[in-house]
């Protein structure tokens, strides 16, 4: 189903909130680590003034030197809080995506859109199952495939997010990241592409753009093929829940998985890997064809109907 909303300019409707997204993501973490940098930058600034009072002739070499140990420190906080300063800044990007989400809900709304029939709560199971298990099957596959191994971007990006305490992972990796992602990518930019063109085309564009928010390759790829997957369960289920839910899962079962050593265990046999990606894919194939089974229904009282303001997920 296609949503018939005509706006002004399709570009900047697309384009706008990625930009905002993006521009509120970065500056919040690069003013977090302003402050976290400024009393050892002022340090360093204080030595550089007492040597230069002191009739010491610096070079700029001396100089760039002097801050460059002075932020050592700093530096280390920062990859030990970057788990931290990423949650802050997606917390922040919530501010942006949650009243464009809440706008565009309205605006379909406003339009008479057929709104597509939500899935009960209780069908979440097969959502939930196919989180838990899958993060056991990528994980697996990508160690057989050698991908963690190979990629030096991806050990150093993993080395920093799961050095964080648990706690710290889990609300921040596991819940408020995919939150706040999802509202963007899946909430904001699907929707919108899915107001004038077919599924895959929203889905494909929607995940290219995803992909491209990570770092290293490993977890572009993945992103990528994530993203797809949380476009067809927000379609199937019709409603914002699922792609979030499914996402805050599947984050969530990486980090458990790892802390309790699960993966570790499995690593140590091969066998047992290759057994784990099996079994696991046999469950998440059989969890996916429920979920392609659910029908796809259109309720057309939906738009009519005066909900409350948690209706709009």
């Amino acid at each position: 189903m296609k949503n018939q909303i005509q706006r002004k300019n399709p570009f900047w409707s697309l384009a706008g909130p990625l930009l905002g997204f993006l521009l509120i993501q970065s500056a919040t973490q690069f003013l977090i680590r302003l402050g976290m940098e400024l009393p050892y930058i002022a340090q360093a600034y204080a030595g550089l003034m007492r040597e230069a009072g002191n009739g010491t002739a610096l070079t700029i070499q001396d100089i760039w030197d002097s801050y460059a140990r002075a932020l050592e420190p700093a530096m280390e906080m920062i990859l030990r809080w970057q788990v931290v300063i990423a949650t802050v800044s997606g917390l922040a990007t919530m501010i942006l995506t949650g009243i464009l989400f809440a706008k565009d809900r309205r605006l379909e709304k406003a339009c008479g859109i057929a709104l597509p029939k939500k899935e009960p709560l209780r069908e979440y199971w097969t959502i939930l199952v196919l989180g838990a298990v899958g993060s056991i099957v990528v994980t697996c596959l990508m160690v057989m495939a050698q991908a963690v191994f190979s990629d030096a971007a991806y050990q150093q990006t993993a080395e920093s997010m799961y050095s964080a305490g648990i706690a710290e992972q889990i609300i921040g990796l596991g819940i408020l990241l995919p939150i706040s992602e999802e509202l963007m990518f899946r909430g904001i930019l699907y929707k919108r592409l899915h107001e004038r063109q077919p599924f895959w085309y929203a889905a494909i564009w929607s995940s290219v753009l995803f992909a491209f928010l990570h770092s290293n390759t490993t977890q572009m790829i993945y992103a990528f093929l994530l993203g797809l997957m949380l476009s067809y369960v927000y379609e199937k289920f019709g409603s914002f829940r699922a792609p979030a839910f499914l996402h805050i899962v599947l984050n969530t079962g990486s980090v458990a998985f790892t802390e309790l050593g699960v993966f570790g265990w499995l690593a140590a046999d091969p066998v047992r890997m290759a057994a784990a990606s099996i079994i696991g894919a046999f469950i998440c194939s059989v969890m996916f064809v429920k979920i392609q089974r659910m029908e796809n229904v259109v309720n057309p009282d939906a738009a009519e109907k005066n909900s409350g303001p948690t209706d709009m997920f």
